[in-house]
């Protein structure tokens, strides 16, 4: 078991894979299971019910199969999760039929383990998780993508608005360019969504290699905007309160 350990670790190391996580869970089942059959047959009393069990390998099935068909469903189970890969280590996955969210840390021989983004650990069954439909962003993806919206005065000037806010999304370092001809358009495009009340409303998209990538680069790009669009005179729209006192007549 140490010696199986460190060649799983060594591996792990280089590339951390879902389905090596679960081929060593079943490695070390199969290690036990094998540890128990010889130590049993070491011994006089247990050496004649072990034969006696591997001969009867038909009576050993059924027993099996109804005293653990939960328990097979989650192994198979488990081979087809690590098998077909709808998820890895490390992705960010939504379970929407279980109300579910977080990262997935973890596949074992029963169970896929998910830590949630308040550091808590679900630990979902693999029939359960096999079942569901499972949201996942990076799933045959190299990237992902979210909305920016922001609003401008009537006052200020559109196009300079459109260019500045162009620029700061393309020169931010974690967007990525989507194009499949780099040559061709501009590596961020930034469209007027509506005319609203009380502004203009530009919108473009944020791409990212990951969600959070795409978290942060939301996050520091909303602050850059706003820092270059004072620079440039552009105005960001906020509700007003004009205080009017009425003085009595003397």
């Amino acid at each position: 078991m140490f010696a199986l350990n460190k060649i799983f670790g060594m591996i792990l190391k280089r590339k951390e894979q879902i389905h090596i996580k679960f081929l060593r869970s079943i490695s070390k089942v199969i290690l036990s299971v094998i540890a128990c059959i010889s130590v049993s047959g070491l011994f006089t009393t247990t050496k004649a019910l072990s034969a006696t069990l591997l001969t009867s390998s038909s009576l050993l099935v059924a027993i099996v199969g109804f005293a653990a068909q939960q328990v097979l469903a989650d192994v198979i189970s488990g081979v087809m999760l690590s098998w077909s890969r709808p998820f890895n280590l490390g992705e960010k996955v939504n379970i929407s039929t279980l109300g579910i969210s977080g990262i997935v840390e973890d596949l074992t021989v029963r169970h896929t383990v998910i830590r949630t983004y308040h550091n808590s650990r679900m630990i979902i069954p693999n029939s359960v998780i096999n079942k569901a439909i499972v949201e996942n962003s990076n799933y045959n993806n190299d990237y992902i993508g979210n909305y920016m919206e922001i609003s401008i005065s009537y006052e200020s000037d559109l196009d300079k608005a459109i260019e500045v806010m162009r620029e700061t999304i393309e020169s931010y370092p974690l967007v990525v360019d989507v194009r499949q001809d780099k040559e061709t358009g501009n590596k961020v495009n930034v469209s007027v969504k509506e005319l609203g009340a009380s502004g203009i409303v530009l919108k473009s998209t944020v791409w990212t290699k990951n969600i959070d990538d795409n978290f942060t680069a939301c996050s520091d790009i909303r602050r850059l905007l706003k820092r270059n669009f004072e620079a440039e005179g552009i105005s960001i729209p906020y509700p007003h309160v004009h205080v009017v006192e009425d003085k009595p007549e003397d």
